[in-house]
């Protein structure tokens, strides 16, 4: 009733061949990574650890696989919080992410001044179904995009290393919403549940820009969560 039109394209689901091919056969071994996983806390691996093992190799595959869908950061989220829980992600990992997260922010943001200054590649600028851009960012404005990522970039290397007051943290925390926020997407031309994704902008979104915010958004919220000092 379901594998059945996925794999040969049913038009009511509306799911491209070989992406439905791909989801169903993840699905059908999934199962097998998780009584694998179950197999290990049988065997007296901490089940913090186990969940977290199934959980980061299943959004590994899918990050591979299927990297416009939303799943792989949900798998990814539920590894690393298994891994927080089984001592194994101390505060000192989370503060080398935020600080990674941190030079990331600053390298896009010096990027923004190169684009004000000269022309940003076709495919940053998002587009609708024709391949016509949604909008053309003046200089003024692609300077001030660099200006702030800069900004949050210096407010998160100062939270990861734990200078400054509480109300800092609080803001980094709400530039990592942010950041979560545009990988989910605005349903249409950008994120995990966009519509449009025949476009070189919605190719260069699956490929990159949406996993690099999951990354950004992850190593930020870490920072920012891990235990004061």
């Amino acid at each position: 009733m379901v594998m059945r039109p996925l794999l040969r394209q049913d038009p009511r689901f509306g799911l491209p061949r070989r992406f439905g091919q791909r989801l169903v056969r993840f699905g059908w071994h999934a199962a097998s990574l998780a009584w694998l996983g179950l197999a290990a806390t049988q065997l007296g691996l901490p089940v913090a650890l186990s969940v977290a093992g199934v959980a980061l190799v299943s959004g590994a595959v899918m990050l591979v696989f299927l990297r416009g869908h939303f799943a792989w950061p949900l798998f990814l989220v539920v590894g690393l919080a298994g891994l927080r829980e089984g001592g194994v992600l101390g505060d000192d990992l989370l503060r080398g992410g935020g600080l990674a997260a941190a030079v990331v922010l600053a390298l896009i943001g010096g990027l923004h001044f190169i684009w004000a200054a000269s022309r940003p590649p076709a495919n940053v600028i998002p587009t609708g179904k024709d391949g016509a851009p949604l909008f053309v960012p003046p200089p003024w404005m692609t300077v001030s995009v660099g200006v702030a990522l800069l900004a949050f970039a210096g407010l998160v290397t100062a939270v990861s290393l734990g200078v400054g007051p509480q109300a800092m943290r609080w803001l980094a925390l709400a530039g990592g919403a942010v950041l979560a926020l545009r990988a989910i997407g605005d349903g249409r031309v950008a994120g995990f549940t966009k519509s449009v994704r025949d476009t070189a902008f919605a190719r260069a979104d699956d490929l990159l820009y949406t996993p690099l915010v999951t990354a950004l958004a992850l190593g930020v919220i870490g920072a920012c969560l891990r235990a004061p000092g």
